[in-house]
């Protein structure tokens, strides 16, 4: 493979020891197919149709009665894993719709669930405020009513972790 971005591409053959190299405009190396562009379609291809297999798998086990907690490790090690697999090397350089069609199926597994990823959201505030250790811990204040929600001066804090998992533990109380 040679990568080339040149409008006339011409290219000697390249020879080792009298073996002529073949030039293959795609090529799979552990797993990620980088192509001679260094465009990801093909690499978002192979995991979107890996994803759409295993969370058949997922919404089929899901039919049978399978609760949500196995479901959830079942998404997480199955189709998760998938995507982010080499994620620094090729999801960075992903166009807007390669990621939609990815994000695509998170969202399915939402509506094969019947369940909200609010419920993880809900499992880890738990954990942070039962450990007195844990860097987020001191956010949590509560009164006898309600956790109080910290000042947010920016959109992108009141769309964080933190103030959602509060405003669910309020909900829940």
């Amino acid at each position: 493979m040679i990568v080339d971005f040149r409008r006339v591409q011409s290219h000697e053959p390249i020879m080792i020891e009298d073996n002529s190299i073949e030039v293959v405009s795609e090529f799979k190396y552990l797993g990620i197919t980088f192509s001679d562009m260094l465009n990801w379609n093909t690499q978002v291809d192979n995991m979107v149709s890996k994803a759409k297999q295993r969370l058949y798998c997922i919404s089929r086990l899901a039919g049978f009665g399978l609760d949500f907690d196995r479901q959830l490790w079942l998404f997480r090690t199955m189709v998760l894993s998938l995507i982010m697999y080499c994620g620094p090397v090729w999801l960075s350089s992903c166009g807007k719709g390669q990621v939609d069609r990815l994000n695509r199926y998170c969202r399915k597994f939402i509506e094969i669930t019947g369940e909200c990823i609010d419920h993880e959201i809900h499992v880890h505030t738990t954990r942070i405020i039962a450990s007195c250790g844990h860097p987020l811990s001191h956010y949590y204040h509560r009164t006898r009513r309600h956790y109080i929600l910290p000042r947010m001066r920016t959109e992108r804090f009141r769309n964080s972790f933190l103030p959602r998992s509060i405003k669910l533990l309020n909900v829940d109380l």
